[in-house]
């Protein structure tokens, strides 16, 4: 299935631009992942990152109707899935002469699947703790023409197999889906750049990662792991008011992106009602508060989904996204 304010934490990858008012030049990108394990969907543009500071992130994932490829499926009980995450994410820019900013970031997440019994009642099956550590470094670039910002970042980094896994319910561990951790070491790329002049500005992203690792432990004694993945989005952004740059400024977003999951695996063999592709519309609104403080939301509303899977165990299909909501509050140092 698409699987997918409590702890401080720490984060990764795409977002906004703070490109006239800041030093830097930041992006508008929005989160792609319809899992919170992709490292996609845990982030901060790579060009965001050209300061000191800290960054809250709330994440609100909503999963309904199962699909069989692109066709969805009747769902008449109201079966689905709730995954929601808050992390914290600590930024550390090198300096003004090396272009290079560090993050640590840490979710804590909280899962819940409401599925059928045989008598047909919803049946709860919820689990919550911190997730998997992920550790970020980014190389940005920028520079002035006119009055035009033209931004350009490369980033690597690594998620670790630090959340936990062997969670269990009446006796059996849970479905990985709503496990904390992951069990996986994942090796994380992001390419970004933007472009902006007066009041609009463009921004594009480029996000993927390696899953290695054994993954985690089923009932049956074989280990789980996620596909690789990968996903892009290009996002336009106009400053709504005031009319010329301030102190203060409000802009609203409008993105559009794509992400792509390769199937799960059971130890060598793959599982069939895994992965898929899906393509979604995200407009949004920021609102840069001051010179350190900025907060923005983003609603991500699919517009086509495909996914992975089995049809000669149509029981076996994934549920699809319904929405995803994401907030998140950046405070520069």
């Amino acid at each position: 299935m698409i699987k997918s304010a409590v702890i401080i934490a720490l984060t990764v990858l795409p977002k906004l631009i703070f490109a006239q008012l800041w030093s830097i030049p930041a992006q508008s990108g929005q989160i792609i992942s319809e899992c919170d394990y992709c490292g996609c969907s845990q982030g901060i543009s790579p060009l965001e990152t050209g300061s000191t500071g800290i960054r809250y992130d709330f994440r609100s994932l909503q999963l309904g109707s199962k699909y069989n490829g692109s066709q969805k499926q009747l769902n008449p009980l109201g079966e689905g899935e709730s995954f929601t995450t808050n992390q914290f994410t600590f930024f550390y820019h090198v300096s003004p002469e090396v272009p290079i900013t560090f993050s640590l970031s840490l979710p804590y997440v909280s899962r819940l699947a409401e599925e059928a019994t045989d008598n047909r009642i919803l049946a709860p099956k919820k689990a919550s703790g911190i997730g998997d550590v992920t550790a970020f470094a980014r190389y940005h670039h920028h520079d002035y023409s006119g009055e035009a910002t033209l931004g350009l970042s490369f980033g690597a980094g690594v998620k670790l197999a630090t959340g936990q896994t062997d969670i269990t319910q009446d006796g059996a561990l849970i479905d990985p889906d709503l496990r904390p951790g992951t069990g996986t070491t994942d090796f994380l790329f992001s390419v970004s750049g933007l472009w902006s002049i007066y009041n609009f500005g463009i921004s594009g992203n480029l996000d993927g990662g390696f899953i290695t690792g054994k993954g985690a432990p089923m009932n049956d004694g074989t280990r789980h792991k996620y596909g690789n993945w990968i996903n892009g989005d290009i996002t336009g952004r106009y400053r709504l008011a005031p009319i010329d740059v301030s102190e203060w400024n409000i802009y609203f977003l409008l993105g559009l992106g794509a992400e792509y999951r390769g199937h799960e695996t059971l130890d060598a063999n793959e599982i069939t009602a895994s992965g898929g592709s899906i393509l979604y519309l995200a407009p949004g609104l920021r609102y840069i508060i001051s010179s350190s403080i900025a907060a923005d939301a983003t609603i991500q509303v699919p517009l086509y989904q495909n996914l992975g899977y089995d049809p000669t165990s149509p029981d076996e299909s994934q549920r699809v996204q319904k929405y995803q909501v994401i907030a998140d509050l950046h405070y520069k140092l």
